[in-house]
């Protein structure tokens, strides 16, 4: 038990130090509050930062509902937070900018029984794909917009609104919804989503709880299991009538703008239709258009680091006197 407890401390250090300390992604810097967010969009002249940071408010202001009084007005037993916004850079659309609004819930006491949250593993996934070009089956993804805000918060936090809350800042707000960070946040919406599909007859298995199965029919007669796996808010359908079950899940959760494709990146790695010798049709799993991307944005980086100090190297040096 402490060995797992011990490797348990060791593997968050890691994760918190790898996010504090990059400094960029893709060759792009990352800002690590609001004000070098703003800091960042002034230097570039736009609004990239800024704009993603208004998209993540205004998705995520059902999250809070606003006390009235004071700090002595809060009922008792609540705990207060605090809330900060955390940023990535995307791949797969131009390198777009990401904001996420999370909760400090490190710093609240929360029973181990409300924080347990599991992802499909990439075997799972792998061995999904090729059942799927076996038995001929279409694959269909969707992405839950705000997932974890689908569900409601089982704890009982406060927080003060920061500067990215705009006219609203400083205000004192109770949390509402499962806010990202919150160590209730991921089982709140994995229950939900399970619900949905406990609707739908899937159920998972007993291999990988995340892989939900159901029993299905072609229409020539051929029987056989219909898949879905998740990953957090990302789902893969795989099934003859695929877009029946993702029109189940989006009757229940919002969808990113409303999509429902054949998927092209998942797990982070690119996926892709191929034809093998003898017709079969199949997906590949591919990290090079990731490579690529990292790659060429560096050399980039390091061309303009260059030139700036070639003309800083060529700049006559002034007298002392």
């Amino acid at each position: 038990m402490s060995f797992a407890l011990k490797k348990r401390n060791r593997i968050i250090a890691k994760v918190k130090s790898k996010y504090w300390v990059r400094t960029h992604k893709f060759g792009i810097r990352v800002p690590k509050s609001v004000a070098e967010a703003k800091r960042l969009d002034e230097a570039n002249s736009d609004t990239l930062w800024w704009d993603t940071i208004c998209k993540e408010m205004k998705n995520v202001q059902i999250a809070f509902e606003e006390f009235e009084g004071d700090v002595s007005a809060i009922p008792p037993g609540y705990q207060e937070i605090r809330c900060h916004m955390i940023f990535d850079i995307k791949m797969g659309k131009n390198f777009r900018r990401k904001a996420r609004m999370v909760a400090d819930g490190h710093r609240t006491e929360t029973r181990a029984a409300l924080t347990y949250y599991s992802v499909v593993s990439r075997d799972s996934v792998r061995i999904a794909l090729t059942i799927a070009a076996l038995k001929d089956l279409s694959v269909l993804a969707c992405d839950i917009q705000n997932a974890y805000l689908t569900g409601k918060c089982r704890e009982k936090v406060w927080t003060r609104a920061g500067p990215e809350s705009g006219s609203d800042a400083g205000k004192i707000m109770s949390v509402v919804r499962a806010l990202y960070g919150l160590k209730s946040s991921g089982a709140a919406f994995r229950a939900l989503l399970a619900e949905t599909l406990y609707d739908l007859n899937y159920r998972p298995t007993k291999a990988d709880p995340d892989v939900w199965l159901r029993p299905a029919v072609k229409p020539d007669g051929f029987e056989y299991y219909e898949l879905v796996l998740c990953y957090v808010d990302d789902v893969l359908c795989m099934s003859h009538n695929a877009m029946k079950t993702m029109k189940g899940i989006q009757r229940s959760f919002k969808l990113k703008d409303d999509k429902i494709e054949e998927p092209n990146i998942y797990l982070g790695a690119r996926l892709s239709k191929m034809t093998t010798a003898n017709g079969t049709v199949c997906w590949s799993m591919s990290l090079e258009a990731y490579c690529k991307a990292a790659v060429k944005n560096v050399e980039q980086k390091l061309s303009e680091e260059g030139k700036r100090l070639r003309s800083k190297c060529d700049t006559p040096m002034r007298s002392a006197y």
